[in-house]
Parts: structure tokens; C-alpha cells; sequence
């Protein structure tokens, strides 16, 4: 049965090598609704934005899609007047190929900064992308991957009951292993469903689910400029239309939340180098903001961060990433635990066994919980360990 990006009914994709990456890679990726779909997407809060970027914000306007051109290796930013002409002439292409309008089509790309994409080459490869247009969504997920070791995609339904007792379906796919810390942060998701769903419901979903998921990641604490989300709809559920505030979209919006949250949970798992899943909790906060400031510090300290990789129980590094949090608290109020061993709590070094606490840091996933204890807010946010690997992937 297919999965991942195509599990949604009306969906095809396909990926392949068109050049732009070294040994036969896969580097082309094509996302393609055999009916209009209706789109909602975010993008980077960095104010330098890639081409592909600029060139979908002028198609969202009034946002009716049928595909979505993704290329890595290659970010088409920094690139000036150049790569939004070299944007649109690849797009022009595709129009050709798929008998669209230019305005049905958005773009995503990834890769390095500041070199002009090699059009000829991607243009060349188009017919043979179409070609490969099936419901088999693996090679569309590998073509999206740069210094990703692992495919990531996901799929699910959603318990809504479309046409025929068929249910509404929603599938994803993403990329990311290093420059991660979105707000929106270099990693790219893309969902699709056969949802028929209001556009303002839609968009309200995606802005819940990424900020519950996507948002609360970081790798290497450094913004891209290329990160895009997007979701397209296609209606072929046949369901009764979901709008903002009815059970339905509480359905769908979980739904959303949850592949999400899976998607952002493999970007961090395959963190460029790292060995090592940090799980934060913060409990207690005054406000929603504090506890998401202190879960995504501590998180995405370096010091934790490489402490962690070493498996060393040097917790006061957590404790000095909490208070650099500009976040309100009482330091005597609060607790830390670390794989469920208190460490700290209420203003004094708890007793532990030392290698107990050592010991449990060799696991694969590290549970840090704090308790601030002046409010009822909480978060959580993920991160990973800092490797010498990191710092090779990245000098080279």
C-alpha cells in the first residue's frame, strides 16, 4: 500500500538524479495532486530568504496547487536577481511538461548557499521526473536528503470518514540534519491530504502543528534559509467540508500535530553526528512562552550538548542554561532530573549515585525534566548530542 507523501488519495510523487549532487545521487524530487489542491505553507523567519521562497509567497496569494518541485543540494539563495530568473525559467519548464499554470506550481530547495542552480541540467531531467510519477513515495523522500543518513516519512488517518466510509488520510515527508533550530529552521516537510477542508482551517492546523513540533527542535542552534513547510489538500476524501472550531478539525489537527511531532523527532535523531535524542520537559512555568524559552535553551546549549555526547553527569551546565533563559523563575524553587534521578531540587544538590546518574547518559534518549513550580504552563523540546562528527560534516 503506499505511504509516506502519497498516502493521501490523488497523490503521486517520484525522485531522481539530475546532476546537481556527485555519484548518481537523487536530487530531484517531484510532489503532484492529480486534481487542484488547496495549500497552506510557513517558511524561515530569516529575513534572507532563499529564491524558491520568494517565488512561492507570489503563488500563495490565492493559493490553488498541483506540485511541488523540491531540489537539494543546491539552496538557490543568495543568488540574487539570477536565481529568481533561474526559478522561474525551471518553472516554465515544468508548466510545459505538466500543461499547468506557473501559479500551480511551488518550489523548495536545499543544499549550499551562494551557487547558482544548474538550470539546463534540472531542466533536462523533467520529463524523466514525470515519467517516474508513481504512488511509491521512496524515492521522492530520498531525493530531498543532503547530509540526512535516514529517510523520514510518515503517514496516517485521521478517524474522519470521507465518501464511502473512506478516511480522510494525511502523509509526510521531511529533511533535516544540521542548520536546525526552526522558527521556522536547513529542514523541509511536506504533507499531503485528501481532506476537503476550509483554507483558513487548514492554514490554522499547519500553524498549530508546526509550532508544536517543528519549532521546538534545534540541532546546531543556527536558522536556514531555505526552511519550508507546506500541506496540500485535495479534497478526494469527499468528506463534509472540515471547518475551524468543529470536532472534525479537532480530529485533523491532532492528526497533523501527531505526524508532526514524528517528522521533527527524526530531524533531531538524525542530527548531523549525534548519537544521542535530548528529551526536555518543563513543568511549572508562569507562562507558555517561558516554558518553551527554557525547554529550547536547555535543549540547545552546546555545553549540554556536548556534555551529554560524553556522557558526562556535569548537570550544572543544565542548571546555567535554565537561568540564561530570560525566562521568569525562583532559583530555590526549582527541580532537575535527569533520566528520572533528581539531581537538584529546591536550592541543593540532591543525593544520587554518581554512577548510577553516568551510567543512564549512555542511553540512546536522555529525559531531562524541570520543574520550576510557579504556574501550570509546560513544554517540551528536543534536541541532540554534539559530536566531533558535527564539526567534520560541516568543516568539510
Amino acid at each position: 500500500m503506499n505511504s509516506g507523501i502519497t498516502y493521501a488519495r490523488g497523490f503521486k510523487a517520484s525522485g531522481i538524479s539530475c546532476g546537481i549532487k556527485d555519484n548518481n545521487q537523487k536530487d530531484l524530487a517531484l510532489i503532484y495532486s492529480d486534481s487542484p489542491a488547496i495549500a497552506a505553507a510557513l517558511f524561515t523567519t530569516n529575513k534572507i530568504k532563499s529564491a524558491s521562497i520568494l517565488i512561492n509567497l507570489k503563488h500563495l496569494k490565492k493559493p490553488e496547487i498541483r506540485a511541488i518541485l523540491i531540489n537539494s543540494g543546491n539552496a538557490n539563495a543568495c543568488t540574487g536577481k539570477k536565481g529568481i530568473k533561474d526559478g522561474n525559467a525551471i518553472l516554465h519548464s515544468l508548466v510545459e511538461s505538466l500543461s499547468l499554470k506557473e501559479k500551480e506550481i511551488l518550489l523548495a530547495s536545499t543544499g549550499r548557499i551562494g551557487i547558482f542552480l544548474p538550470v539546463n541540467k534540472i531542466k533536462k531531467a523533467i520529463p524523466d521526473l514525470i515519467a517516474h510519477l508513481s504512488e511509491d513515495n521512496n524515492t521522492a523522500s530520498e531525493a530531498i536528503l543532503t547530509t540526512d543518513t535516514k529517510v523520514k516519512e510518515v503517514s496516517i488517518a485521521t478517524g474522519i470518514l470521507g465518501q464511502g466510509k473512506r478516511e480522510v488520510r494525511l502523509g509526510g515527508m521531511a529533511k533535516g540534519a544540521g542548520m536546525i533550530c526552526p522558527n521556522l529552521a536547513t529542514m523541509l516537510a511536506f504533507f499531503t491530504t485528501d481532506a476537503v477542508i476550509e483554507p483558513i482551517a487548514l492554514r490554522e492546523a499547519l500553524m498549530v502543528a508546526v509550532k508544536n513540533s517543528f519549532n521546538l527542535i534545534t540541532v546546531d542552534n543556527d536558522e536556514s534559509t531555505n526552511d519550508t513547510v507546506i500541506i496540500l489538500a485535495n479534497g478526494k476524501a469527499k468528506n463534509k467540508k472540515i471547518k475551524k472550531g468543529t470536532e472534525n478539525f479537532k480530529k485533523f489537527s491532532s492528526a497533523l500535530n501527531k505526524i508532526s511531532l514524528l517528522l521533527a523527532k527524526m530531524i533531531v535523531a538524525d542530527g548531523e553526528g549525534a548519537k544521542k535524542v535530548i528529551a526536555v520537559k518543563v513543568k511549572g512555568a508562569w507562562c507558555k512562552k517561558d516554558a518553551n524559552r527554557i525547554a529550547k535553551t536547555v535543549a540547545g546549549s552546546n555545553l549540554v550538548k556536548a556534555a551529554i555526547g560524553g556522557s558526562s553527569p556535569n548537570w550544572g551546565r543544565i542548571m546555567s542554561a535554565i537561568g540564561s533563559a530570560r525566562a521568569k523563575l525562583k532559583p530555590n524553587l526549582v527541580d532537575l532530573s535527569i533520566n528520572g534521578i533528581l539531581v537538584f531540587s529546591q536550592g541543593e544538590k540532591q543525593k544520587y549515585q554518581e554512577k548510577q546518574l553516568k551510567d543512564s547518559l549512555n542511553k540512546k534518549e536522555i529525559k531531562i525534566e524541570v520543574n520550576l513550580y510557579s504556574g501550570r504552563f509546560q513544554a517540551d523540546a528536543f534536541g541532540c548530542d554534539l559530536t566531533e562528527e558535527y564539526v567534520r560534516i560541516n568543516r568539510e
